[in-house]
């Protein structure tokens, strides 16, 4: 099997995994969003129920009141609170979504029905001056069967959601397990192919090029001993037999020029000139051929990690060189200041969203303070906002990967010339890596970000400061004048 074969069946088995992994993911969620939308229904159910029996407990009071209390508006008010009772019930009849819940819906509704039927026979009879048949028929009949009959229905169908609530939880727990159990196998195959291709890479792949490398470094210094293994079948195999006949062919013309040359110098040195010149030529060519087979053979391959983590720390070099080069680009320095009358506290707000998406993804804790006498000052408004995102970005910057503490004062000094805008971090266990041995951040955007900012402040007529403690993080202070 070739290179390019055995590169695109690995890639090619974690990509099945990758899919696999992502469709039981995509399964998983369709899962949970359907039991939690049956987890919600039965709720909803059982609300819209106990909601119903209030309504009706509520409404046969009215029952007793006109039975007993004589209290002519008795019917009224009865009607009046069943009405929310009968909205609940078209609601909670709608939500049965099987043959069971119908049958419960109609068992209750039958009840129901039973009660607001005799209820109305109770306050005809009441309304016919024969209050002792209707007292009759609302003890007898109403309290002793009809609630009765009401209760155990409704009763029995909150306790059926309350049961159904449950299977759906357990079917839900299992649904989970499966997928962990589904997910962990997956990722340990995922695991298990990537140290299978990384050792592949290292042996079959990144041996073979060090050892054909010193080959070559050897025969460019005249040494044509060494030989290549050309027993592979794939390209290397091919590679290193069109090596050793190379370099054979060349020791064969060593041997002749060595051998012309005892016998006439100048002929011999002519021979040597052109057996050296034909050894750089043939090396030229098979450096050629072995750049080109590199780059056919890593169309389908990822490069090894010390190769991978260079490239990536050079992207993020020059990444980190191009938001710079933007942000000097974007807020260039001309001679003269775009002032208004700013408002202070707006635009710390303003500087504060701007960061709280990465706030809330880190995890780090903010905290704003604005004394109540900062208000307006006159400012750059479009600088000064720039100069503290990059303060607040700087700090970030300090923190570790998650949590930490942020904290962006605003007040006016002591004097009241001038304002205050204090930005300070706990970025303990970042100083080392953060902060040079002379206090000054480590990072280039970190530096150009602070350049920036102190440029800004000193076009102002202000003063930045910046105070940093080993393990207890940094202090920074922009003073700048007020101007009314």
């Amino acid at each position: 099997m070739n290179l390019r074969r055995k590169l695109l069946t690995a890639f090619g088995a974690l990509a099945v995994l990758v899919l696999l992994t992502t469709g039981i993911t995509f399964w998983v969620i369709s899962q949970w969003n359907t039991t939690n939308a049956l987890l919600e229904n039965h709720y909803q159910r059982s609300l819209l129920l106990q909601r119903v029996r209030a309504s009706t407990f509520r409404a046969f009071k009215e029952v007793a009141d006109a039975v007993t209390g004589d209290d002519p508006d008795s019917r009224a008010e009865f009607d009046e609170y069943l009405q929310p009772a009968e909205e609940d019930f078209r609601r909670w009849a709608q939500l049965a979504d099987s043959d069971e819940e119908r049958e419960e819906v109609r068992r209750v509704r039958a009840a129901y029905d039973v009660l607001v039927e005799d209820a109305g026979r109770t306050f005809s009879l009441v309304e016919a001056n024969r209050r002792d048949e209707a007292f009759q028929l609302m003890e007898g009949q109403l309290e002793d069967k009809d609630f009765e009959a009401f209760n155990i229905a409704t009763e029995e169908a909150v306790a059926s959601d309350q049961r159904k609530r449950q299977v759906i939880r357990d079917g839900n727990t299992r649904t989970k397990r499966t997928a962990q159990a589904v997910l962990s196998v997956a990722a340990f195959g995922a695991t298990s192919l990537v140290l299978l291709l990384a050792a592949y890479l290292a042996s079959d792949l990144f041996a073979p090029l060090r050892e054909l490398e010193a080959s070559l470094q050897d025969a460019s210094r005249g040494d044509f001993s060494k030989r290549l293994d050309d027993d592979r079948e794939d390209e290397f195999g091919a590679v290193n037999r069109e090596y050793n006949r190379l370099v054979e062919q060349i020791a064969r013309r060593e041997q002749i020029g060595t051998r012309t040359g005892n016998e006439e110098d100048v002929a011999g040195d002519e021979t040597t000139t052109a057996s050296h010149l034909t050894l750089h030529t043939l090396v030229a060519q098979l450096r050629a051929r072995i750049l080109r087979f590199a780059t056919d053979a890593t169309d389908g391959k990822s490069d090894d990690g010390d190769t991978t983590d260079a490239r990536q720390s050079l992207v993020a070099k020059i990444e980190e060189l191009a938001q710079s080069v933007a942000r000097v680009t974007e807020f260039g320095f001309p001679l003269d200041l775009n002032l208004a009358r700013t408002d202070i506290r707006a635009l710390l707000y303003e500087v504060m969203l701007r960061f709280h998406e990465d706030f809330a993804a880190r995890g780090v804790s903010f905290d704003l303070s604005v004394a109540p006498e900062v208000e307006f000052a006159t400012v750059d408004r479009l600088k000064l906002r720039q100069a503290v995102g990059e303060l607040v970005r700087s700090a970030l910057a300090a923190l570790p990967e998650r949590g930490g503490r942020i904290g962006l004062r605003a007040r006016i000094g002591e004097e009241d010339s001038h304002l205050l805008i204090e930005i300070a971090d706990d970025g303990a266990g970042s100083d080392e890596k953060t902060f040079d041995a002379n206090g000054e951040r480590r990072s280039t955007s970190q530096r150009i970000g602070l350049r920036l900012t102190k440029a800004i402040v000193e076009q102002h007529g202000g003063h930045l400061e910046l105070h940093h403690e080993q393990g207890e993080g940094t202090h920074v202070t922009m003073r700048l004048p007020i101007h009314g």
